[in-house]
């Protein structure tokens, strides 16, 4: 906006001054010509007198003009003698009307475009000569370079002061909409209390008052969302609780173990899906955390398991520094838990298992998860494990997807089911 309006401004004023000076400056030529004349003209009325006073000095009462010395050089000045005789070189064809009315007794002047000429009578009794003043066209024009270029100077100061004021005027107006744009950024990084100011620009007040009532709006869905997850807690695990009890009166042993394992599964379930509902995308589009900071937490806090299981699990990359992705360090948290406990869940003990953090070649970071059990079930959903609901995978491909990034499923080089996280770059 700044580079427009500068531009625009500077562009309407070099249009002005275009129109403007050029008038300017025709007339100072004209005026400066002008008065050049006008001395050309004094000029030759001076030595028309200069050359009578010299007839009368001679004490000649013939009446003929006297023979003197020329001021200037041949062609600057030009005596015509009544007889017609001429001295100082030819008389120009431009100055033939001048010379003519000049033998009239009148003095005369003109101005050609290029040279100027002006013309004086001397009178010796009755018979008249014209003194001939010639102006060159540098002569014509003497003068005239000092007022282009005060024009000139009047020009670059307008353009400067007129970027200056344009400058001020873009700061202005676009001090508003980067103050919005800034409110703007800062809800969508997840602070929606906070609102835009008003300002002087009634269109950008509208746009204002919009993004507050967005925000209003968005406050309102999302405190709906949390009381509508928590009351789907409270309602999934109060009779979970209440069946959990019941199965532990099972007198068969079989039967008993076969009710607590769809109790466990069930909710598991649960919790997965009171993980989705409860996912924070409220933390807005700058959300971002360290891959490598969060892969190498998880897997301390898996290894506990592990080696109790008596797993090999190998943990590769969270040594090479900061990886920026962008997602919240909750959801990233959630989606690599998802990963392991997929492998901790649906594998038998002491199946190795291997979890690595790296970049690949597009900026984007890989968490990936490897296992060497038995791999994804053929006859299921594509990614699906036997006995799984593929739920908990499910919400890990949205948080995927929430970052910019996917999920991808397939077999890894451990012979196992091999499930990586493609996250977008913080």
């Amino acid at each position: 906006m700044y580079r427009r309006l500068v531009t625009f401004a500077l562009l309407v004023v070099t249009v002005a001054a275009t129109v403007l000076v050029i008038p300017l400056a025709l007339s100072a030529r004209d005026l400066v010509r002008g008065a050049n004349l006008s001395a050309l003209t004094d000029q030759a009325r001076s030595l028309a007198d200069g050359w009578e006073s010299a007839a009368g000095s001679t004490g000649d009462d013939t009446g003929e003009a006297p023979v003197v010395m020329l001021p200037g050089d041949p062609g600057e000045v030009i005596l015509v003698y009544p007889d017609g005789a001429v001295v100082g070189g030819p008389v120009p064809a431009g100055a033939q009307e001048v010379v003519a009315s000049a033998k009239g007794g009148n003095a005369a002047s003109v101005d050609t475009g290029s040279s100027g000429y002006a013309a004086a009578p001397a009178v010796f009794d009755e018979e008249t000569g014209v003194v001939l003043a010639v102006a060159s066209p540098e002569q014509m024009h003497e003068g005239l370079e000092p007022r282009l270029l005060a024009l000139a100077g009047l020009c670059a100061l307008l353009l400067v002061g007129a970027g200056l004021a344009a400058w001020q005027l873009a700061r202005r107006t676009a001090a508003p909409i980067r103050r919005l744009a800034g409110t703007a950024d800062v809800m969508a990084a997840g602070d929606l209390t906070v609102r835009a100011e008003p300002s002087t620009i009634p269109e950008v007040d509208d746009v204002g008052v919009a993004l507050n009532r967005l925000a209003a709006r968005v406050q309102e869905l999302l405190e709906e969302e949390r009381a509508a997850a928590a009351e789907l807690a409270h309602q999934l695990r109060t009779p979970l609780t209440v069946l959990a009890a019941d199965v532990d009166a099972v007198s068969d042993p079989v039967v008993r173990q076969r009710l607590n394992d769809d109790v466990l599964t069930l909710q598991r379930t649960t919790d997965e899906i009171i993980t989705s509902a409860r996912r924070t995308s409220r933390e807005g589009l700058h959300a971002s955390c360290d891959a490598a900071a969060v892969v190498a937490d998880r897997a301390a806090f898996w290894a506990v398991l592990a080696e109790y299981q008596g797993r090999d699990m190998q943990v590769e990359g969270t040594e090479a520094g900061p990886l920026p992705v962008r997602l919240t360090e909750y959801d990233l948290t959630t989606a690599v838990d998802i990963l392991l406990q997929n492998v901790f869940v649906h594998t038998d003990e002491g199946v190795a298992l291997r979890l690595a953090v790296r970049t690949d070649t597009g900026g984007s970071v890989e968490v990936s998860v490897d296992d060497a059990g038995p791999g994804l079930d053929p006859q299921g959903a594509p990614g699906e494990r036997t006995g799984s609901t593929s739920l908990g995978l499910a919400i890990a491909e949205r948080l995927a997807d929430a970052s910019g990034g996917r999920l991808q499923r397939g077999t890894g080089p451990l012979g196992g089911a091999r499930v990586v996280l493609v996250l977008g770059p913080g």
